[in-house]
């Protein structure tokens, strides 16, 4: 153990290191000034989507153009919490404050929208399933929605615990549902065939755990927000492992890599998280000092409240994170306005064999 925490240590020394950082990390200043960046998903044509949340819009980087573009949510002030693509490669996303889902369609960039039965139900994060229903957790109004855009239908489901505050959302292989109950502290199962729901406690209390994520082989991962743990659960042998970060981060978001290792943007902190699975060991890469690349001659302005530009050289906050087909990970980043894309494969090169 000594020894692998020398070695953390010196990685940690060679990924902060600016030379490393530029070879790494690619970033792409948004195109319209202070956008606050924060969920994010990616299409089968590597197409990035993201959600810009001071401006009701939802960005799109064609990552083969480096071409942004912008487009206005249809309902003011909509507060958009979560994106996700469909098998169809339609991109659907929360509208949490007006009570909607949302589609956006990648060809026509036109927009539909859709009120949530439930009133004030807060829906907030959302993921497709193979047949392409649409899967949402409703933050305040205890269930967790169904949407089938074939027949413009929703189906609800109550939570057992009451007051769960039920956030984080994948669907498995099988097309079974699993979510995060960020009061309850519980990951539930929900099973779309007969609509019961299956709690399970967390091995750890007052985790308050928002977002989670599923690797190939179908482990569900996912971490605390207040609780400093990263946490993982195996739906066959219905057991939990807890391993707890490094540097006291807490988790943000995080994404499944397609070689199995697990990224997570850390709260309050200028640095992504990697965890290898198989060896139980943490990188932590720090995102701050690397050279952006300015893909744009000019940008637009927006009136907000927001720092000096001057004041946040040194300061990141990743926030969304996603792997693309090439196995490369993309995040926002708040702080820097900016959307990242760090060479994965670098990475793997400083793992221990």
């Amino acid at each position: 153990m000594k020894i692998a925490a020398a070695f953390g240590i010196f990685l940690g020394s060679l990924l902060c290191s600016s030379s490393w950082g530029a070879d790494a990390f690619k970033s792409f200043k948004m195109p319209t000034a202070y956008t606050l960046p924060t969920r994010i998903a990616i299409d089968k044509s590597d197409t990035i989507w993201f959600i810009e949340s001071n401006l009701n819009k939802i960005g799109r980087f064609q990552s083969a153009k480096g071409v942004f573009s912008e487009h206005a949510i249809p309902t003011p002030s909509s507060a958009s919490t979560d994106v996700a693509i469909s098998n169809t490669g339609k991109l659907w996303f929360t509208e949490s404050n007006a009570n909607q889902l949302g589609v956006l369609d990648p060809v026509s960039l036109s927009f539909k929208e859709y009120d949530v039965p439930t009133i004030a139900s807060m829906p907030s994060r959302i993921a497709s399933d193979a047949k392409g229903n649409i899967w949402f957790t409703e933050f305040y109004g205890n269930k967790i929605g169904m949407f089938d855009p074939r027949k413009e239908v929703f189906r609800e489901y109550p939570v057992p615990t009451p007051d769960s505050r039920p956030s984080g959302i994948v669907v498995d292989k099988k097309g079974i549902v699993w979510f995060l109950e960020t009061e309850g502290n519980k990951l539930a199962r929900l099973n779309p065939q007969d609509g019961a729901i299956q709690e399970f406690e967390l091995p750890r209390s007052h985790q308050t755990p928002r977002d989670i994520a599923i690797d190939g082989a179908g482990a569900l991962w996912f971490g605390g927000h207040i609780g400093r743990d990263l946490m993982t659960f195996n739906p066959a042998t219905k057991k939990f492992k807890t391993f707890l970060m490094p540097s006291n981060g807490a988790i943000e978001s995080l994404t499944a890599g397609i070689d199995g290792k697990i990224f997570c943007t850390l709260l309050t902190s200028n640095k992504i998280a990697v965890f290898n699975p198989v060896t139980s060991a943490f990188l932590e890469l720090d995102v701050v000092g690397f050279t952006m690349q300015q893909n744009e001659p000019s940008r637009k302005p927006v009136t907000s409240m927001h720092p000096d530009p001057d004041e946040s050289v040194n300061k990141s906050k990743p926030n969304g994170i996603a792997a693309d087909s090439k196995g490369n990970i993309w995040f926002t980043d708040k702080e820097k306005d900016t959307l990242t894309k760090l060479d994965a494969g670098m990475v793997a090169k400083l793992w221990v064999k």
